[in-house]
Parts: C-alpha cells; structure tokens; sequence
C-alpha cells in the first residue's frame, strides 16, 4: 500500500525542478545576452591607435548612420547602435558631418560624439603677406581640395567691383589673412569665399574712411607692397609714408617686392640688375605709380598704415640686417644709410 502524502510530493519536486531549470536557463540566457551586448556596444579594435573620418550626411536617419559607422569599422554592429540611441534618446540627436573617429572607442563614446556634433575641424593658417598662390598651397597640404579643384576655386572667385587693367589675379589681396576654422570635406570654393567674407567684414569700418577718389583697389595695392617691404611693424606708417610721398611727386616706387611678384617670387636672394629690368606692369623700377593690383594679401596692421600713413617727408628707405629700417628724406641722406647699413652686414651686427 502507497504511504500516505508520497503521491503528493513527486509532483512539487517536479515543479520545483522544472522552476529550477526554467530559472537556470533565464539566468544563463541573461548572461548570455549581457555578454553579448557587451560584446557588441564594445570597440571594436580596443588596441587601435589610428582613425577614420565619417561623413554622416544631412537629414540621414539613424539606421542610416549606423550603416556607415558599422562599414568604416567604427562599430561593431548597427543593431546595438539603434538600441543604445534609442534608450539614451539620441537618435533625433544625430549631427551631419565629418567626424574623425577609432575604432578604440566603445559605443557610447561613438554616440557622444554624434550628439554633441564634436565634427572634425581643420585649423588653415594664412599668414599676413601670403600671395594668393601661396593660399592655395596651404588649403591643398591642408586637406581642403586637390590642387586642381582649389584652382579652379580661386578662379571663379569674384573680387569687389570691376578688375583693373593688367591685374594677374584678380582676388589677390582680397583674401583676408586670419587662422580659418573650417570642417572636413568644406569644399575649396566654400573655403575661398570664407575668406573673402572675412576680408569683408574686417575692413569695413577701414574702408568707410577712404579719401574721395581712391579706390579699394588703389588702397589694397598699397597696403600689400607695405606689408611685402614691412620688416618691422612700427615701421609700417613709416613705409606707408615713403610710398605716399613718391606717388604724390610722381617718383617711381621702386619696390623690389613688386619685381619679385613680376618675377612670380622665384627669386630668393638679391635682385640683379636684368630682374629689375624686367617687362612687367608690376615692375615699379620701370613704370611709375602703383602696379595693377595687389602683389600679396596684407593684414590690418599694413591696410591701416596705407590709409593712414606718418607725416613725414620720407623718400626713402632700407632695412637693416637687424629687421628694422633707415629713412631718409634726401638722396644723399639716404647714400648714407646705405653705407651704414653696408658697415652692418659686413661687420655681422
């Protein structure tokens, strides 16, 4: 005979087996899903050390740019990126642009730098006297177009109001000197208009107190050959001042920085007697007045000096070796410059 209660017990052990065994699954499919999460929103190079720039394009949704970060390498699965911007309410948050990003990073930070719209940034330098050649130079080492694309740019580029007779480049000058913030990928033409906005907008109050009858043209001219022949910036309304004084009794300028430009800056050292000669509109040892147009793009310090030059009766002048520079009003005053400064090269000081 079955004791009493035995045919009762089997039953909650089995429920409490299969309760058991239901709990050791859940609990191993948790884990499982945990490692697997981890796995999946993790880098997915830990030990990578260089980086790749993304491009998420505008009004791109989020599957979208989790397509393109799962391609660059960036993350490990797109899956795991919608559900982590989904629960952190980050995919309406999701900025275009470049981005420079490694695949050292862990989702999160991924999504962090989406968010914040942290987009790659390239720094341009355009020193104070560059020549538009120069710019382009610099725009191309600086990732900003191929050099034929930012050729192009600066061709189609329109300077302000109608181009002089003669000019070689017609935004020479108009290209504001500055350190330009400007993002990945911005096109070269987008580059070049930012700074001739800048040029703009920097001069404006400068260019509201040019004297009747001179032109924008007239006064960027000057400016630049101030700043080519500007060694030292106290100097520069001095200079100014030597230029001014020439135009106004008709005296040649005889600026060596404008047969440079005439000679397209190939020469480096000295100028021979033959490169002072040469046939050129921008050659102010053979033709009187200011050259066509501007021979580089100056700065505030040179712009302002050519619209507001010293009171002075200057005619002349000559660097040191020092960097500064001896002006004299007469020429024999200035024959005696020269000596000195003949005594200072030779003597090394």
């Amino acid at each position: 005979m079955t004791p009493v209660g035995r045919g009762v017990q089997r039953p909650r052990r089995t429920v409490r087996r299969v309760m058991g065994a239901a709990l050791g699954a859940a609990l191993l499919v948790t884990l499982a899903g945990y490692v697997l999460w981890r796995y999946m929103s993790g880098a997915p190079m830990p030990q990578a050390r260089h980086t790749v720039v993304v491009t998420v394009p505008e009004g791109a949704p989020a599957s979208t740019v989790a397509r393109i970060l799962q391609s660059s390498g960036v993350i490990r699965s797109a899956w795991a990126f919608l559900i982590l911007a989904g629960v952190d309410h980050l995919d309406a948050r999701l900025q275009p642009g470049p981005y420079r990003m490694s695949s050292a990073w862990p989702l999160r930070t991924v999504l962090s730098h989406l968010a914040q719209n942290d987009i790659l940034i390239v720094r341009v330098t355009v020193p104070e006297g560059f020549t538009v050649s120069q710019i382009e130079a610099r725009l191309v080492a600086d990732g900003i177009g191929s050099p034929t694309a930012v050729a192009a740019a600066v061709k189609q580029a329109q300077p302000p109001g109608s181009v002089p007779s003669g000019v070689r480049d017609p935004i020479e000058g108009f290209l504001f000197p500055d350190t330009y913030l400007i993002p990945y990928g911005t096109a070269p033409k987008a580059a070049i208009a930012m700074m001739q906005h800048d040029f703009l907008v920097r001069t404006r109050a400068l260019r509201h107190e040019l004297p009747p009858g001179e032109s924008v043209w007239q006064w960027v001219t000057l400016a630049s050959i101030v700043q080519a022949e500007d060694r030292d910036p106290v100097d520069a309304p001095l200079i100014a001042a030597v230029f001014a004084n020439r135009l106004r009794v008709g005296m040649p300028l005889q600026s060596d920085a404008t047969v440079r430009y005439a000679l397209f800056n190939r020469v480096k050292g000295g100028l021979s007697l033959q490169d002072l000669t040469v046939r050129s509109a921008y050659n102010t040892y053979v033709h009187t007045g200011l050259p066509p147009g501007p021979i580089d793009c100056p700065g505030l310090m040179a712009l302002n000096a050519a619209l507001h030059p010293a009171h002075v009766g200057y005619l002349y002048f000559v660097s040191t070796p020092s960097g500064g520079d001896l002006f004299a009003t007469t020429y024999q005053q200035h024959q005696l410059n020269m000596a000195k400064v003949a005594a200072m090269t030779k003597s090394g000081s």
